[in-house]
């Protein structure tokens, strides 16, 4: 007992001394702990800490000004450039950084066809510190580029599958792939050019072509490079059942007629691309996904069209939109006030593609509403069956009129760019003039219009072109059985400027003719107007063009409109719009041209871009100005360009 008691008494007295040295060592620890952090380089060590990260500038050495573009691509590749503003914290860190920009760099050269190109760096000390300039660090990084000789393609070389033996491309497949003996070896062409090898063989009626190897060899000695594609063009084949999946309200035989082939011919991927843009503008489907389903058996040819090889089923892929939609506009000029519309509009009406829109719009000036019907693949695939009736009261300071119009006829396309329509048109009016009174008229017409689009966008375009040749003989077969025949051309262009078209210039004009009769047998609202938003900025609604002891127009028999615009974006949302337009209405029944006396608006345009298109305000003074007639501006808030 006295000997556990011992060790008992013991092992307490070592305890307690060992709880005492624990103690001692977590206050030495504690008053220790900021000496360490500083010690350890630690982001809590205050100014020392901070001191030590290493402040850089980048500077490239060795590239002429001809090598701009070089220079650019490597600073858009810097790793050291990228993390410039998180500098390391270290020099060694510094240094790791240049060394992966050098392995960048190299495939930069490599890419723009010089192979024999070297990139070395060295870090010097910069002659005056940052002083808050990153251009002046504590560290220079210099990259020391010397380019060599630029390779050029002395040879293109093409095999059909993996035995045949490489040939020299001919010159239909090297315009084909847009390759050249002699070019520059970049590495960016020669992959392209492989994706358009591609195409070709798939516009020639192979759906599965491809191409299995594709090597470049260079020769160091006379610097130039051979590039070689070897292709697996795969079955020769003819376009065979359409799978249609994914239609649910839409008639699968109105799909089916989209299809730009005919079941039977040989296969070719440009009228499978064909097919999917026009069931993506139809505006029933969210996407839209057209290709070539392959078969089990590849080397199974069908037998009742030896020549075209296999027949290919093509899957069209579909996920439908809701196909009904409404929606509200708004606009205000300071000639006219404001104005409101809402439109409903059901783009399958009968499950084929029937679209059917209905608008009512109300104004200071106009109050009505209109009803427009479409139904495609009328008796042909390449026409359409319009109809369109409107209801509208004008009051105008020319005229007041209650008019009530339809019409009804074809549309055919000509080309993907070229439509033509034509129809009957029947209209019943009732209106009242100064220097007419009352009438009651009925027009029977026949409208012709031939449309040219090859526009981008329907709301904001930036290049191709609009043109409208319109030409309507008009009878009225009430009391006065008067005849005329109005016409008018009316055309558009857009250029961009730039490859991001952030600036387009845009130009239009427009001019019109009545033949036929006296400006008295014209009734008011057929008679031609110019001046607003829609015409000349810068003067009020319709007050272009003769007047009447008044002041009021009365409208003429030609009208002569030219308008230009500069439309720059500032920002992704916001642009610029400086603009200059003239024109005049005229009496006699043809502009004339040695008197044409165009009175001129400009003004400046602000643009708010949306996915719908841009929200336009414009402020426009008239250059032309005629006492107790014109306004000193004119303001004009709507949706979509000016034309």
């Amino acid at each position: 007992m006295s000997f556990s008691a011992a060790r008992l008494a013991l092992a307490a007295r070592l305890l307690s001394a060992g709880l005492v040295v624990f103690a001692a060592g977590a206050v030495s620890c504690l008053s220790a702990s900021p000496v360490s952090a500083q010690q350890s380089g630690g982001t809590d060590g205050g100014a020392k800490g901070e001191a030590e990260r290493i402040d850089y500038s980048v500077t490239f050495d060795g590239l002429a000004e001809t090598d701009a573009d070089l220079e650019e691509e490597m600073r858009a590749q810097s790793l050291a450039l990228d993390l410039i503003d998180d500098p390391p914290r270290s020099a060694a860190g510094l240094r790791r950084r240049a060394e992966r920009d050098v392995e960048r760099f190299g495939q930069v050269l490599r890419g723009a066809g010089l192979y024999d190109g070297t990139v070395r760096f060295s870090i010097e000390e910069a002659e005056t510190p940052r002083d808050g300039n990153r251009e002046g660090g504590a560290r220079r990084l210099i990259y020391h580029v010397d380019p060599g000789a630029l390779y050029v393609i002395e040879a293109i070389e093409t095999a059909e599958g993996p035995d045949a033996p490489m040939t020299p491309a001919d010159e239909g497949t090297l315009a084909a792939i847009g390759l050249d003996i002699g070019q520059p070896a970049a590495a960016q062409p020669v992959i392209t050019a492989e994706g358009a090898l591609t195409r070709r063989y798939r516009m020639r009626g192979h759906p599965f072509a491809e191409v299995a190897r594709r090597q470049t060899v260079i020769d160091r000695e006379t610097k130039t490079m051979t590039v070689r594609y070897r292709l697996a063009p795969g079955p020769l084949a003819h376009f065979g059942a359409m799978r249609i999946e994914g239609a649910e309200r839409v008639e699968q035989a109105f799909i089916a007629r989209h299809a730009a082939w005919s079941e039977g011919a040989r296969y070719d991927i440009r009228l499978v691309e064909e097919t999917q843009r026009d069931l993506a503008s139809s505006g029933l489907f969210e996407s839209v996904a057209v290709s070539p389903v392959a078969v089990d058996d590849p080397n199974a040819v069908d037998q009742s069209s030896q020549d075209e090889g296999i027949a290919v089923p093509v899957r069209v892929e579909l996920v439908e939109r809701a196909h009904r939609s409404l929606g509200f506009g708004a606009s205000y000029s300071t000639s006219v006030g404001p104005g409101v519309s809402a439109f409903w509009e059901h783009r399958n009406l009968f499950q084929s593609g029937e679209r059917l829109r209905t608008t009512l719009s109300a104004s200071p000036i106009e109050r009505g509403g209109e009803a427009n019907f479409r139904k495609p693949f009328f008796r042909r695939d390449d026409q359409a069956l319009l109809a369109d009736g409107e209801i509208k009261d004008t009051t105008t300071d020319a005229f007041d009129e209650l008019r009530a119009s339809a019409f009804i006829g074809v549309e055919r396309r000509l080309s993907d760019v070229w439509t033509v329509t034509l129809g009957p048109t029947l209209d019943l009016i009732e209106q009242e003039t100064d220097d007419t009174g009352n009438d009651q008229i009925a027009l029977v017409g026949m409208r012709g219009n031939l449309r040219r689009d090859s526009t981008d966008s329907p709301l904001n375009p930036t290049r191709g072109g609009r043109l409208d040749i319109s030409l309507t003989p008009y009878t009225d077969i009430g009391a006065t059985a008067s005849e005329f025949v109005s016409g008018a051309v009316s055309g558009s262009r857009y250029l961009s400027i730039d490859a991001d078209s952030r600036f387009v210039l845009a130009g239009r004009a427009r001019l019109g003719a009545i033949l036929g009769a006296e400006r008295r047998e014209i009734p008011a609202g057929k008679r031609f107007y110019a001046g607003g938003g829609g015409s000349v900025r810068g003067y009020g609604y319709q007050r272009l063009g003769p007047l009447d002891g008044d002041l009021d127009p009365v409208g003429g028999r030609s009208v002569m409109e030219v308008g230009l615009e500069l439309r720059t974006r500032i920002t992704e949302t916001i642009g610029l719009v400086p603009f200059i337009e003239g024109g005049n209405v005229y009496s006699e029944d043809l502009p004339p041209v040695d008197e044409l006396d165009l009175l001129w608006g400009a003004g400046l345009g602000l643009r708010y871009y949306t996915d719908i298109g841009p929200v336009r305000l414009d402020v426009a003074i008239p250059i032309n100005k005629r006492r107790n007639i014109d306004d000193s501006y004119q303001i004009y808030v709507s949706l979509g360009q000016a034309f």
